[in-house]
């Protein structure tokens, strides 16, 4: 059975072969005759074909091709000269996604950089001595939001209690010092018994007053902070417009550079003595590509 089965399919087989003759004409038969070298092991090997960065192989074989149509190769020689081309080409579109991508990492990373030591410094703030603690929050967005998140619950606080616990008040003047005043400060404020008996009709009027002052003051103060910031990283984000990395990747490019002006010369060199046309002398090309 199974000898009945491979000769059945050595038939077909054979019977496809004979339908396709391949190209009849002279131009087809040049037209095909280096497909072989369309995949060759330079189209296959210089993209990248999967995972981040990866290329497009469709994209490197139109280039290739629009190359021989502009070049016009005529034997192997040519053929792996226009390949090499090709591959030049390719390599050099990638040299520019690879400075785009080093601008791009060190402008993050610069951002990262500055937020995590303003981040820092707004905890080092919290731990410092009371005394110059409210000074040192306000210096940077990190500390003022803290500022603004305390000052909110010390708010909810005295709205549910019409008071503040011996902690809150010790907390906001630490944090807050002493413009919003100390705990005798703010008993004199209206935080007496009286109003603590009366905290179903909401906390005093002028603890109300001092901390919302207190709110708007801060959130003007982080406005400002964060437009500082902001043009501080903006003024990192410029100096990093150039990347680290810059020497190699020009050096990099340069190679390319030469490598590509090297096979176009060649190529040049051969047709034109194909042609019988006057062959120019070898030019160098070391200096081609200098920055």
């Amino acid at each position: 059975m199974k000898e009945v089965s491979s000769m059945k399919k050595a038939q077909a087989n054979r019977r496809n072969a004979l339908r396709s003759t391949g190209p009849r004409t002279p131009e087809g038969k040049r037209a095909s005759r280096w497909n072989a070298l369309q995949h060759g092991l330079l189209a296959r090997e210089v993209v990248i074909p999967a995972r981040e960065g990866a290329e497009n192989r469709a994209e490197f074989r139109n280039l290739l091709g629009q190359l021989r149509h502009d070049l016009q190769p005529s034997g192997v020689l040519e053929e792996i000269l226009v390949e090499k081309i090709a591959v030049c080409y390719w390599r050099l579109r990638r040299v520019l996604r690879s400075e785009t991508g080093e601008i791009r990492n060190d402008r993050e990373g610069a951002a990262k950089q500055v937020y995590l030591s303003l981040a820092m410094e707004a905890e080092f703030a919290k731990q410092s001595d009371a005394t110059g603690r409210p000074l040192k929050l306000r210096s940077n967005s990190f500390g003022v939001e803290f500022l603004l998140d305390l000052l909110g619950k010390f708010q909810a606080e005295a709205d549910q209690t019409g008071s503040l616990s011996e902690d809150s008040r010790q907390k906001l003047t630490e944090y807050f010092g002493d413009r919003l005043g100390s705990a005798s400060r703010l008993e004199g404020a209206g935080l007496g018994a009286s109003e603590r008996a009366a905290a179903a009709t909401g906390f005093p009027g002028n603890l109300r007053k001092a901390l919302e002052e207190e709110k708007k003051t801060l959130e003007g103060l982080l406005q400002a902070r964060l437009e500082e910031e902001h043009l501080r990283v903006e003024t990192d984000h410029a100096r990093f417009s150039l990347p680290e990395a810059m020497d190699r990747i020009l050096r990099y490019e340069t190679a390319m550079e030469r490598q590509l002006y090297r096979a176009l010369h060649q190529l040049e060199r051969i047709q034109r003595r194909k042609q019988g046309e006057p062959v120019p002398p070898p030019v160098s090309v070391e200096f081609l590509g200098e920055r």
